[in-house]
């Protein structure tokens, strides 16, 4: 089963990470099969792959019938939806699950210049098991933490584990005022910093 990475805008990829978004919407019919695993790319002005979730279940249907049984798990203004899916008669609700957040988000730039050629898919793309990109991100998800489950309006949350991954998100999440683009901002800060040390000790013999 091939990994996808999928682009969402700051505001949503920030309310995944935050687990008040469960369910993302796309106006084409999305063919992920449950338990694969995404990547959310933030797009500009944020940059940086900043989470991965599981595939809980993808949803197509009618729009209307989408907006009744996940309004409240999509996280977008009604006149948004309607604007997004007009004319579609099918769309589709990716519904996510177990999402963890990556601590050092790697930035477009980072990314490009460890795997080469790197462009944000503007629907969603799959990432091939020999892939650069994915060895990268399989290192980086090591450091995840994981966030808060939330049910997507298919039936209740099992509450033994609900308060299980409460404790795990209580003792590994970071501190509120910390959002995936202040991290992305520190990584670009520490690779900045790292290329000035470089400079700094090029051509010079450093005594053991």
């Amino acid at each position: 089963m091939n990994d996808a990475i999928i682009s969402l805008k700051p505001r949503y990829a920030e309310l995944v990470v935050s687990g008040k978004k469960s369910v993302e919407l796309r106006n084409r019919i999305v063919r992920l099969t449950p338990g694969t695993k995404i990547w959310i790319y933030a797009t500009r002005p944020v940059g940086c792959i900043v989470a991965f979730a599981e595939v809980k279940s993808v949803v197509h249907d009618e729009p209307a019938l989408i907006w009744r049984r996940f309004e409240k798990d999509i996280c977008i203004e009604k006149t948004h939806f309607d604007s997004y899916t007009e004319d579609r008669e099918r769309v589709s609700a990716v519904k996510l699950k177990a999402v963890r957040e990556l601590p050092e988000p790697p930035t477009l730039d980072g990314i490009r210049k460890m795997v080469g050629a790197f462009h944000p898919p503007q629907f969603y793309a799959r990432l091939a098991s020999e892939s650069g990109l994915l060895g990268v991100l399989s290192k980086l998800a090591r450091k995840s933490r994981r966030r808060v489950a939330v049910d997507s309006g298919d039936g209740e949350l099992n509450a033994e584990r609900a308060a299980k991954e409460v404790r795990v998100g209580a003792r590994t999440a970071p501190s509120p005022a910390t959002t995936p683009s202040d991290r992305c901002d520190g990584a670009s800060r520490n690779a900045a910093r790292d290329r000035r040390l470089n400079r700094a000790v090029s051509g010079r013999i450093i005594p053991l």
